[in-house]
């Protein structure tokens, strides 16, 4: 018998937009999976306590899983601390080659492909 399920939701926001968004995401194993997006608010997202805790490990879609409410990009960009970033997430469309701007913060970097996440699922 498989123990409880460990799942969260994650705030990202459209790249496109600059609307937020939900990510629901599921830990199976050692992955976190993303396996359903919705609209929200950020005064309702924040009441819900979804900007809280923090997600460590790897990030893979699921089949199926629809990607931003907003837009329908299924890829995901992180803003990386370390690259003074805000540490927060934004879809992303692939269609501005190396180079992506973060909806959050506007930090302006270099894309690097990775599945690996450290972060804390929206600063609102």
């Amino acid at each position: 018998m498989a123990g409880p399920l460990n799942a969260k939701v994650i705030i990202a926001r459209c790249s496109k937009t600059k609307k937020t968004f939900g990510i629901r995401i599921e830990q199976r194993q050692n992955d976190w999976v993303s396996t359903w997006a919705f609209k929200i608010d950020e005064k309702k997202a924040k009441h819900e306590g979804f900007h809280a805790g923090l997600v460590t490990g790897t990030m893979k879609a699921a089949d199926g899983y629809p990607g931003c409410p907003h837009c329908r990009s299924k890829d995901l960009f992180f803003c990386l601390k370390e690259a003074d970033g805000c540490g927060n997430i934004g879809c992303y469309d692939g269609r501005h080659g190396q180079y992506y701007t973060c909806p959050w913060c506007g930090l302006r970097c270099k894309t690097v492909e990775s599945n690996i996440v450290d972060v804390s699922g929206g600063n609102l």
